[in-house]
């Protein structure tokens, strides 16, 4: 499910999706210098995290009930505290759609594939 993760994120964040709008974002937080090692290596553990305690509550619940508990998880554990960070760092609501949208998508998949597996 982390290849997923990265799947979905490597096609969201193309031109074609999201990705020119997703830059001009965040064109401050792209000049400074990244610690890629850091940032994808980071960023696989905590998709792994998130994917296996959501992978623990759906479990063989049937689809319709995986892909309900993974939107239901991004609505009350995934929103609200990534809303409130892009409020307090004065980011754009544009922003906070595109990629709070992406992890919509994941969690939706996610709980679903999860569920039946």
């Amino acid at each position: 499910m982390t290849i997923l993760s990265f799947s979905l994120g490597f096609a969201w964040h193309q031109k074609f999706l999201f990705g020119k709008t997703w830059t001009e974002e965040n064109k401050e937080n792209l000049a400074r210098k990244a610690n890629y090692s850091l940032i994808f290596g980071g960023t696989a553990l905590m998709h792994f995290l998130a994917l296996a305690g959501l992978s623990a509550v759906v479990s063989g619940a049937g689809w319709q009930n995986g892909l309900h508990a993974g939107i239901l998880v991004w609505f009350v554990w995934v929103l609200p505290p990534m809303a409130a960070t892009y409020l307090f760092a004065n980011r754009s609501l544009k922003l906070l759609a595109i990629d709070a949208g992406m992890y919509l998508v994941l969690f939706g998949i996610s709980g679903l594939v999860l569920s039946i597996w």
